[in-house]
């Protein structure tokens, strides 16, 4: 039983060196990063994702990046600490990467301290009602992918219908006359990037072939009506059109309905 003891303390000692507080590790990390900014939205809250992958490639795909962050009220510190090679090799080319989820940001300035060893960048990012704003000196070690990314207002939907045949517009035009009969509302939107879409000068969607399909319809509308309205809309089109039509719809509740699952 004492052997037993002694063995969770040492296990309960490992993972408490991973908590997001730990700044006492070494670090030996030396590769330059590039850093992608995404959100999360649900009808309680928003989460700024931070993708960080390293511009070096590697033969296994799955390699990682341990790291620590600290969040307070006025800073974020991120420690990278070193590459992570895997015990099992996924065998396909793929940078090294991690993922810091950043919950409860308010609209204000937090300074931003990036950790690689013996380099620390300083800069700023500026949170506000419309964008997240990353703001860092002229250096090599760091790049962010997309420096300013917007964020999706408040009672907003937005999606992509997918098609194969040119004869389907008109099948996709009734879907999205359908949106608008339930209550979504087309408005104009601040141009720039929102991850999932892009904006263009003209206020409106932009719109992207996507690979892997002949045709490729985004959307995007105001909608503060009842989401059970367009998530039945969605599957009765997936269930009438299913050969010939895909659609995916997001909410800014936190929902995404897609028209082949029931």
């Amino acid at each position: 039983m004492k052997q037993y003891l002694i063995f969770i303390t040492l296990v309960l000692s490992g993972l408490s060196s991973c908590k997001k507080s730990d700044t006492a590790l070494i670090s030996d990390f030396n590769e330059n990063l590039k850093i992608k900014m995404s959100e999360t939205v649900d009808s309680t809250s928003r989460t700024l994702f931070l993708d960080c992958f390293t511009e070096k490639i590697y033969g296994c795909l799955n390699h990682s990046i341990q790291s620590t962050f600290i969040q307070t009220n006025d800073k974020i510190t991120i420690n990278f600490i070193r590459v992570v090679i895997p015990s099992v090799c996924l065998t396909s080319l793929g940078p090294a990467s991690t993922v810091i989820k950043l919950e409860g940001l308010a609209n204000k300035i937090y300074e931003i301290e990036l950790n690689f060893g013996v380099t620390k960048i300083l800069g700023q990012l500026n949170v506000s009602e419309n964008s997240y704003k990353m703001i860092l000196p002229t250096q090599a070690k760091v790049e962010f992918v997309n420096p300013n990314l917007g964020r999706v207002p408040n009672n907003t939907i937005y999606g992509i219908v997918h098609y194969h045949a040119a004869s389907t517009a008109t099948t996709v035009q009734k879907f999205i006359d359908s949106l608008q009969f339930y209550g979504a509302k087309p408005v104009l939107y601040s141009q720039g990037d929102y991850g999932s879409f892009r904006i263009e000068s003209n206020g409106q969607i932009k719109q992207v072939q996507d690979l892997g399909y002949y045709f490729t319809q985004y959307y995007i509308f105001n909608y503060a009506n009842d989401s059970r309205q367009i998530k039945d809309l969605v599957k009765r089109f997936g269930i009438n059109y299913s050969n010939l039509l895909n659609i995916r719809l997001t909410t800014t509740k936190g929902e995404t309905f897609y028209s082949w699952i029931p």
